[in-house]
């Protein structure tokens, strides 16, 4: 758990460079892009990897580690990105809930990973990209 949390501290700075800072004022885009670079790294990256998708590993994870400290890591990824989603909804930009909830909601669409395992393997990246888009389309306001 620790080597996992130092890969995840040292891969954040990546991670939002790549996704609410390179589209800063297009969220639609950097939550696209923010769950697909996540998702890739996941896919990509073996310390990740293990932790995420080999199911072995992850029940490992969760016996060795805390409900709590599971949960803080939950809370310090969805605080990493809540500044993002309240500039956008400052902005009028996000449908009107709370930024707290909607970064909550992005983050939560990762939390599918877990499943992978239950789902056919070649279903899954399919699956993720209809939930990533219709999370990106519907969380931002509509222009009309």
């Amino acid at each position: 758990m620790q080597i996992y949390k130092e890969e995840r501290e040292a891969l954040k700075d990546s991670i939002l460079e790549n996704s609410f800072l390179k589209y800063r004022d297009e969220p639609d885009k950097a939550i696209r892009a923010y769950l697909r670079y996540v998702l890739n790294i996941v896919n990509n990256h073996p310390i990740w990897r293990k932790v995420f998708i080999e199911k072995e590993h992850l029940e490992l994870k969760i016996s060795r580690s805390s409900e709590e400290e599971i949960k803080r890591i939950c809370r310090d990824n969805v605080e990493t990105i809540i500044p993002f989603f309240e500039e956008w909804a400052d902005a009028g930009l996000l449908i009107d809930k709370p930024a707290k909830i909607l970064a909550e909601t992005t983050q939560a669409v990762l939390s599918l990973i877990h499943f992978r395992n239950e789902l056919e393997n070649d279903d899954f990246p399919e699956i993720m990209d209809i939930f990533i888009d219709l999370l990106a389309e519907n969380i931002v306001k509509k222009k009309y």
